[in-house]
Order: structure tokens, then C-alpha cells, then sequence
């Protein structure tokens, strides 16, 4: 902290510097007495010296009158009296002698005037000293008092800095360790942030959806689907394709297998759990069908004869985010095809099949 000087002259605050910005005094305090005490002496010898001149003047110019008017009267009774001169020249001399001791008694009572001045002049600088020795001790206890002021100042200044640096310490050591542990959850907060902002998404989507209870029911039914297959068989109760209706009807191979199997190719895949087979009022056991995407697997109890009584109806909610459906049917080397993906035959043996796409093979379990 820079260090401020008060000028004991007038007063200003001035930074470390030996003169006073404002009236020019010195800021040392020696320098300031011994300046004071030249100031004041140089007033006293100043003012002595102009008393004497002043009276030595006025001495000459008396005498000088007084001169003058004794010469102008010696000079009037010439004129006048013209022959009396010489008589009159004893009158002159002691005209002399009293003009003589006139300027005597008057530089007498001008020096005593000197004097009594000079001693007035002395008294004068003896209590001009005084009052600069008081005004000194006065600026000295005032130097004094500002500078322990100003001690004390300094000390509460410095205590104050140094309780806010460990102040400041603290709170950076603190910012420090949060910031290293931010810096840490930064790839976890953007994580978060990005599957906040993809359920923020997908709530406002739903908001959108469930806004209005009638609009989101009629969107759930609207959606709901119902197919119909009118199921034609050969005459002599072969596999039968018919690839332009999207089904296949393979009946039992063996006396044994009772169990004649429709694939029913829909549209599109029923969402999980919401497929239902009807043959008229007739609903088929949940147990009796599954689907694979797209494909239904009907498993038919009764003779396949019944099949082309009545229709078959699917009805079902669309899983429209499958994309992977399977397009047609087809039959090659005694071999029913879903696109170009061998199945397998139904109520058979079939070494021969290894799996597909829409029904790969599980693998064997491993040996201990």
C-alpha cells in the first residue's frame, strides 16, 4: 500500500513525495521547522531594516528643511539689510548652532525611536519564535497523532486483507473442487441431458396424444384391424397355396398328427397379445396360433373340411414400428417359403431344416 503524507502547511494528502503538491511546503517535518523558523526571522530582519531606512530618511529630510530654511533667511537679511551682514553673521552661527543641535536632539529622538523599534521588532521575533515554536509542537503532536492514526490505519488494513485472502482461499480451494467434480459428471450430465431431451420429446408427443381422451380413443380403435380368409382346399385334401389370398393349408401328414396347419399371412404384425381368430361366433383358444412378425401359425383340431364352411377372421392392433414383414408365400420341392426363407414341415421330421431368419435354430446346450 502506497504511503500518504498530510502537509502540515495546508493540510492535503500527498502520496511518498518531499514537496506538497498543493502550497509547495516540504513534507519531512525537520524541513518544515527549519523552513518556518527562516520564514519567520527573514520577516523580522525585513521589517527592522525598513524601520531604520524609513528614519534616517525622515531625519535628512528634516535637517535638510531646516537648512534650507536658515540659508533662506541668512539670504533674505543679505538682500535686505545688505551692510548688517557681518553683524548679523553671529546671529547666523548661532542659528547654525541651533539648527546644529535641532539635528542633534532630532536624530537623538530618532535613534532612541530606532531603538525602541528595534526592541520592539525583537520582542516582535522573540513572540513570532514563540508562536512558531507552539505551531511546531502543534504540527509535531498532530504528525504524531496521524502517523500512529495511520499506524493503527495500516495494521487494521493489512489484518482486513490478510482475513479476506485466507477468505478468498478457501472459496477458490472450494470452486476448485467443484469444478473438478463438475468436470467429471460433465459425460454423465450429457446423458442425462440427452435422454431428458428424448423423453421430453416423447412426453410431448404423448401430451399431444392424450390432450384430448376422445381423439386418443378414436386414434387407438381407428387403428384396430380385422382380415378375412376365405379358405379353399384341394380335392384331394392336399397342401394347398394360394399365394394371391396369402394363406397355405397343409394337412396332416400321418394318422397320428390330428392337427391340420393354416398360415395366414396378415398385412401387417399384430401387436403382441392382441390377435384374435374367429370362424363366425367361434373364438379360437389363445393356445391355438401364434405369429411370427406378420405370419399367423393356425393350428386346426377338427378335419380340414371344415375350413371352407365359413371364414376365418384375424382382427388384431397393428405394430406399425415393424418393418421386417414377410410379403408372400410360396411352395418349392415339397417345402412351403415365406419370401425366399425356407419352414419347416409341420407335424413331421424334418433333419433337414436348419432354421431362418424369421425362426432360427436355438443351439444346442453346451456340454459340462
Amino acid at each position: 500500500m502506497p504511503t500518504v503524507k498530510q502537509c502540515y502547511q495546508c493540510g492535503k494528502d500527498n502520496p511518498d513525495e518531499t514537496f506538497c503538491g498543493g502550497c509547495g511546503s516540504p513534507l519531512a517535518l525537520g524541513d518544515y521547522i527549519s523552513k518556518k523558523v527562516k520564514d519567520q526571522l527573514a520577516d523580522s530582519i525585513r521589517d527592522r531594516n525598513v524601520l531604520e531606512m524609513d528614519s534616517s530618511i525622515r531625519i535628512f529630510e528634516k535637517t535638510w528643511d531646516w537648512i534650507k530654511l536658515i540659508f533662506g533667511i541668512a539670504v533674505a537679511l543679505l538682500v535686505l539689510t545688505g551692510a548688517g551682514v557681518f553683524w548679523k553673521v553671529s546671529d547666523f552661527w548661532s542659528g547654525v548652532n541651533e539648527a546644529r543641535q535641532s539635528v542633534k536632539d532630532s536624530a537623538k529622538r530618532s535613534n532612541d525611536e530606532i531603538v525602541r523599534s528595534s526592541s520592539q521588532s525583537v520582542q516582535e521575533m522573540s513572540n513570532a519564535l514563540e508562536a512558531g515554536k507552539k505551531a511546531i509542537n502543534k504540527a509535531s503532536n498532530e504528525a504524531i497523532q496521524q502517523s500512529r492514526a495511520l499506524k493503527e490505519t495500516t495494521l487494521q488494513t493489512q489484518a482486513e486483507v490478510s482475513r479476506q485472502t485466507a477468505s478468498f482461499r478457501n472459496d477458490l480451494e472450494g470452486s476448485r473442487a467443484q469444478l473438478q467434480a463438475a468436470s467429471k459428471l460433465g459425460p454423465e450430465m450429457e446423458g442425462v441431458r440427452k435422454q431428458l431431451a428424448q423423453a421430453t420429446h416423447d412426453i410431448e408427443a404423448q401430451q399431444k396424444v392424450l390432450s384430448n381422451s376422445e381423439e386418443f380413443v378414436k386414434s387407438v380403435f381407428s387403428s384396430h384391424v380385422t382380415e378375412y380368409f376365405s379358405l379353399k382346399l384341394n380335392v384331394s385334401n392336399a397342401r394347398t397355396i394360394d399365394s394371391k389370398n396369402r394363406y397355405a393349408v397343409i394337412p396332416p401328414s400321418t394318422k397320428e398328427n390330428k392337427n391340420t396347419v393354416v398360415l395366414l399371412l396378415l398385412n401387417t404384425t399384430p401387436i403382441q397379445g392382441t390377435l384374435q381368430l374367429q370362424q363366425t361366433v367361434a373364438v379360437q383358444p389363445p393356445g391355438s396360433f401364434v405369429n411370427i412378425h406378420n405370419l399367423v401359425l393356425f393350428f386346426w383340431g377338427d378335419p380340414a373340411s371344415g375350413l371352407e364352411q365359413k371364414p376365418l377372421s384375424a382382427s388384431y392392433f397393428p405394430d406399425k414400428s415393424d418393418k421386417e414383414i414377410i410379403h408372400s408365400l410360396s411352395e418349392r420341392d415339397g417345402r412351403v417359403f415365406a419370401d425366399d426363407q425356407p419352414l419347416p414341415k409341420f407335424g413331421e421330421p424334418d433333419p433337414d431344416f436348419k432354421g431362418n431368419k424369421w425362426m432360427p435354430m436355438s443351439p444346442p446346450p453346451s456340454k459340462p
